[in-house]
């Protein structure tokens, strides 16, 4: 689940949501519905703005780079008086080139431009409360798609995109109460042409997605203690238009289609002794209506209703091994509930590939996923040693796995898969020869990553696989520098082989 302060992104396509603004990234890792909700079901990625407070300051940035790009940004953000501060930026980006893959050649039809603005106004409105307004609007144009390298040069098709939204938050701070309301909503358009070789150029398809919800929340202090309560809505609305190559309206591959959303949450955060046992316990409960709706030239299906729900627990525990707290121990286990989607249930997509026509349609009969994940870890920290270890096992089962699957040579569906089961490890180790040095400047080495013992699942009637685009190894090692003045980093990344279907042999 990808959240903006908190609240759901309002995004289908992550390359609208550009760092310009933003502060930092904070990743939860596992099973997440207690707070965020059934669908954090692999973790939160959760994007902090920024609220830039005090003393005026403004920033002009160029930069270019290969395949004949260049970006060009402004912000500025500050007090304007004292209870009310701003941040407003800009950019552009073209990459004007078509990059080049790693085997050296080109590959066409891979160039595309990028404009993005952004403003937030807050303002303290009483000593107890404070008010934010923010919204982006993003938009990509001639965005070149290449598609599969199967079809080399010959069928590109080039996509606009707009996204814009925003929204307003209330937040408060009252004696050991700290309340928090949020409005906000967020719209996605995506228009796609066809622009196949030596054939007229023609609009395929377009879609616009529409989100919009309000969360209300408290968190309530007590000694040592902290009790998290609150209540999430939220509504997306689809629809989708889709045309032949002579320029004809036909029925899109997935029918117009809605989805609501009510979530009632609880979190409890115990700490003892000095604070050296933290347990936290959490409880979600969710109710889903997704809603297939009537959709211009689409025949192949009747507009339907499901509800589903699900109580997504979840518990945690800490412990520091040592009063100094180098030693750390640590497990969670929580479980996490995804809904099908309108297109899994009542798609129906038909395209080409020399001269046979592939099918795929929905299946009406799906259940949600579910999972059950648990992990244990042991975390080493010596901060005057600038060092930093941990290693983490974990394990997930899902039952009810939706999966792609072939009916025959030309006809695929979606079904629920018996079971499916990942478990490995993570591992993390950093050390700081500067902090260690007292160099007053940061040498980090670091390395992280991970290592899956089994990725498997089980479907009906055709028996065990590998799970597909999954990685057995992934790791991440490099070094970073830091002296106030100049920061650098340097990364090196390996992703280890993995599965897919060759859709096009």
């Amino acid at each position: 689940m990808i959240l903006i302060d908190g609240r759901p992104a309002g995004a289908t396509n992550l390359a609208t949501i550009l760092k310009d603004n933003v502060e930092r990234i904070e990743v939860l890792k596992g099973p997440a519905s207690a707070l965020y909700g059934a669908e954090a079901m692999g973790g939160v990625v959760n994007i902090i703005t920024k609220k830039s407070k005090g003393k005026l300051k403004t920033s002009l940035t160029a930069g270019g780079g290969s395949f004949d790009t260049y970006y060009v940004g402004f912000s500025s953000g500050g007090n304007i008086t004292s209870k009310l501060d701003f941040v407003v930026s800009l950019s552009t980006k073209n990459q004007n080139g078509d990059f080049r893959m790693g085997n050296g050649e080109k590959r066409k039809n891979t160039s595309y431009k990028e404009r993005y603005s952004y403003l937030r106004l807050g303002s303290l409105v009483t000593d107890y409360w404070r008010v934010d307004v923010k919204g982006d609007w993003y938009a990509g144009r001639d965005i070149m798609c290449p598609n599969a390298l199967f079809y080399e040069d010959k069928r590109p098709s080039e996509k606009d995109v707009d996204r814009y939204g925003g929204d307003i938050s209330l937040v408060g701070n009252i004696g050991s109460h700290e309340p928090r309301l949020i409005l906000y909503a967020s719209k996605e358009y995506t228009e796609y042409t066809k622009k196949y070789k030596n054939q007229p150029h023609y609009k395929n398809y377009e879609s616009t997605t529409k989100w919009w919800g309000t969360q209300a929340q408290d968190r309530y202090h007590f000694l040592q203690h902290d009790v998290i309560a609150g209540i999430d809505y939220q509504k997306i609305d689809v629809e989708s238009k889709s045309w032949s190559k002579s320029g004809v309206r036909r029925a899109p591959y997935q029918p117009n289609h809605e989805r609501q959303n009510l979530g009632v949450f609880s979190d409890l955060f115990f700490r003892f002794f000095d604070k050296r046992l933290i347990l936290e316990s959490g409880i979600r409960y969710d109710w889903f209506k997704l809603k297939t709706k009537h959709t211009p030239y689409k025949t192949d299906f009747h507009p339907d209703s499901e509800t589903f729900s699900h109580i997504s627990p979840r518990a945690g525990i800490k412990y520091f091994l040592t009063k100094k707290r180098i030693f750390q121990l640590h497990s969670t286990i929580g479980t996490a509930f995804v809904p099908p989607q309108a297109y899994q249930m009542a798609g129906y997509s038909e395209r080409e590939v020399q001269g046979v026509v592939m099918i795929t349609k929905g299946n009406p009969d799906l259940d949600p996923e579910t999972s059950l994940s648990w992990d244990i870890g042991l975390s080493f920290e010596k901060k005057e040693w600038g060092m930093f270890a941990d290693v983490t096992y974990f394990h997930t089962n899902v039952d009810d796995k939706i999966s792609k699957v072939k009916v025959s040579d030309t006809v695929s569906t979606y079904k629920n898969s018996d079971k499916a089961k990942i478990r490995g490890i993570e591992f993390e180790f950093s050390f700081d020869f500067g902090r260690l040095m007292d160099w007053k400047k940061k040498i980090e080495f670091f390395v992280n990553g991970s290592r899956l013992f089994e990725a498997k699942e089980d479907i009906s009637g055709s028996g065990e696989r590998d799970i597909h685009n999954v990685a057995h190894w992934k790791v991440n090692t490099g070094i970073n520098y830091d002296d106030g003045s100049i920061y650098g980093r340097f990364l090196l990344r390996y992703v280890g082989k993995r599965k897919d279907y060759d859709w096009y042999t």
